[in-house]
């Protein structure tokens, strides 16, 4: 993926350019000492960070007279990232004030945030705005993708390749912008480092270290890394793991289990983690609609049976109740999302590691997930006027987030050991590099097939997905077809 690629090409071409400063000098040897000692310095100083933050935004020159830009959004998974009022000590609220302070001096503006209160309310007061052709209102729209999909589908937003100096190549913004939301340069919703909830609400799973060596299971790191993080795999896993703590012969909360999960959209990424797109691109690169399959049935029918009917697995309706069971040392891994551990395992006295969803089986390729639909989308409204000042403000907050505020998120998730730890680290790189942003979840607006997984597999009996799915299917595909037609103008 490019943000890997392009990062670890930096570091290795600084670290190159560092371990060879004494090369065909032909200076005298203490001279050459010298400079050999001077070269080395930068070494061991040079860090992934100094190579991400070397990355040139390639950015002009402005300068918007002490202008605000304001991002209209949902209070409560916004603002916390948007603005700060002075550094506090905490990581991700000084990474954020030093990148807002690094903009505005820059550039003599700074992000401004407009609350538009709940989701649905923010949707309403976005669509009536932009209807009543307002363009000082706000600048950016950022907030919850499902509910921000249904402005895009009524034509509210104008076409992310319109902006100036926006440029989805840039590793600060999501591969999928192109890869899976892109149709004949046409892209409405796009997924930017400055709405930092698309790193936040990343599903991965959390696994305790410390009882991974009592109960005498493999490296789960090493795991991932070989490949072998399967369906299978799992389900393994848990019938191992689990004990029956109580004694009382039955699977309940006084037991220990080998996974915990929510009955929500936890349940939902298991879609995208086994390779089952709604859209994906064909071999002539265009995308199409691809959800159903006999794939898609066999993959369910494994998460059932996961789910359903492995003793070794925890599982409750309630929001989060995966992660609190994780917290309170009652499962070896959990389905969670990263930002689970700043909010549930700040005081988790175990060692812990993060790590992806596991694949379909090993033929699969990579690794991949989903980001929860509360995450941010961004999105320019047709009355918007100045677009340069949108672009240049938007593409310089979504790199500085990259390079400032990213890796201090990174480092609040692993207690500090994403600069200190390189397992660590590329375990949750690997997990953010996950991410997919499907065109049919993205547009989903609550009327496609996105959450049928979420609704069949919490049900108490089994349900077969063909029959659900035969029920639904032309009312889905209808709606797929004007999604596609927003993308072609009509």
């Amino acid at each position: 993926m490019k943000k890997t690629v392009l990062w670890m090409l930096l570091l290795s071409m600084l670290l190159s350019m560092a371990a060879c400063g004494d090369s065909g000098s032909g200076e005298n040897s203490e001279s050459g000492q010298a400079k050999e000692t001077q070269a080395a310095e930068p070494e061991k100083e040079t860090t992934a960070l100094e190579a991400r933050q070397s990355i040139d935004d390639e950015l002009p020159d402005k300068d918007f007279g002490g202008r605000n830009f304001t991002v209209i959004g949902i209070y409560d998974s916004n603002t916390q990232y948007i603005t700060t009022e002075e550094q506090t000590g905490e990581g991700v609220n000084d990474a954020i004030f030093i990148r807002n302070l690094k903009v505005e001096e820059r550039y003599n503006a700074k992000p401004a945030f407009l609350d538009g209160g709940a989701h649905r309310d923010c949707a309403k007061l976005v669509a009536n705005t932009i209807t009543a052709g307002d363009a000082d209102a706000f600048d950016l729209i950022q907030f919850h993708v499902v509910s921000n999909s249904g402005n895009a589908m009524k034509g509210l937003y104008l076409n992310w390749y319109d902006i100036p100096y926006i440029d989805f190549e840039k590793p600060w913004w999501s591969d999928s912008n192109i890869e899976d939301l892109t149709i004949d340069n046409h892209n409405f919703l796009a997924m930017g480092d400055f709405a930092l909830t698309t790193i936040s609400k990343t599903y991965c799973m959390f696994y305790d270290k410390d009882q991974a060596v009592n109960y005498q299971t493999e490296d789960l790191y090493q795991v991932v890394k070989d490949g072998r993080w399967t369906l299978d795999y799992l389900q393994e896993l848990c019938e191992t793991v689990y004990t029956d703590s109580n004694g009382d012969g039955v699977a309940n909360d006084g037991d220990y289990f080998g996974m915990a999960s929510d009955q929500q959209s936890n349940f939902n990424t298991y879609l995208w983690a086994g390779d089952n797109k709604i859209f994906s691109r064909n071999a002539d690169g265009e995308l199409e609609y691809t959800y159903y399959s006999e794939h898609l049935v066999d993959l369910y029918n494994k998460c059932y049976d996961l789910l359903n009917y492995n003793a070794g697995v925890f599982t409750k309706m309630d929001h989060n109740s995966g992660t609190i069971k994780f917290a309170e040392y009652g499962t070896l891994t959990s389905n969670s999302l990263l930002e689970h551990a700043i909010v549930f395992l700040a005081d988790f006295e175990n060692e812990y590691g993060i790590i992806p969803y596991p694949k379909y089986n090993e033929n699969q390729k990579d690794y991949m997930t989903m980001v929860d639909g509360s995450h941010e989308a961004m999105a320019v409204g047709k009355a918007a006027s100045d677009l340069e000042f949108i672009g240049i403000m938007t593409e310089v907050l979504c790199a500085e987030s990259y390079k400032q505020v990213m890796p201090a998120y990174y480092d609040v998730c692993l207690k500090q050991r994403y600069a200190s730890s390189e397992k660590d680290a590329e375990m949750i790189d690997l997990c953010v590099e996950s991410r997919v942003f499907d065109l049919g979840y993205v547009y989903d607006n609550w009327n496609g097939v996105s959450f049928y997984f979420q609704e069949l597999l919490r049900n108490t009996s089994k349900q077969d997905i063909a029959s659900y799915y035969a029920g639904k299917e032309k009312s889905a595909i209808t709606y797929y077809e004007k999604v596609i037609a927003l993308f072609s103008g009509e």
